[in-house]
């Protein structure tokens, strides 16, 4: 099955980018966080720096799930593979793949397009399958607030260029 988001950010891809490596989350708690999905809290690359091979670690409320980075094309496309997760719903999960693309518009702002390809593992696979869905639907959607708060904090701090340099010969 597939999900896919799309969001505008008001800031350069520059300004997102890092944050899928390196985030903190905040303190909010939308419904389906209190009724026991896991609230995603921070994420980072466990050997340092993103590279292909890498290790992206999420760390929920509920446990870690390790995400094996497969395409790094910075400030534009991010693909990773989950490979292992101590959370209490782990064995629902036969396959769960993100990909994340990044689009400088013309005006300045960054469309940002988020696809989820999963499946449920085990029996009951068609609730399994839904349950999933729902989860992953409200941790786009929780994600992407983080990521647009963390952006504009960012292009506040540290201003990018609204072009690419040019280099003069």
């Amino acid at each position: 099955m597939k999900l896919q988001s799309r969001w505008v950010f008001e800031c350069l891809p520059g300004h997102v980018w890092p944050h899928f490596f390196k985030a903190r989350m905040d303190e909010a708690r939308p419904f389906l966080f209190r009724l026991g999905v896991p609230k995603p809290l921070s994420c980072r690359v466990l050997e340092g720096a993103p590279a292909v091979g890498n290790t992206r670690q999420c760390t929920t409320d509920k446990g870690t799930i390790n995400q094996r980075i497969l395409v790094l094309e910075p400030n534009r496309r991010l693909t990773y593979r989950m490979q292992e997760s101590t959370i209490w719903c782990r064995a629902w999960v036969g396959h769960l793949e993100d990909t994340f693309t990044l689009t400088l518009r013309p005006d300045g702002r960054t469309d940002v397009r988020r696809s989820t390809d999963f499946s449920a593992a085990g029996r009951f696979k068609v609730l399994k399958t839904i349950s999933l869905w729902i989860a992953l639907r409200q941790a786009h959607a929780y994600a992407s607030k983080n990521w647009r708060r963390l952006a504009a904090e960012a292009k506040l701090s540290q201003p990018l260029p609204d072009r690419p340099m040019e280099v003069q010969v």
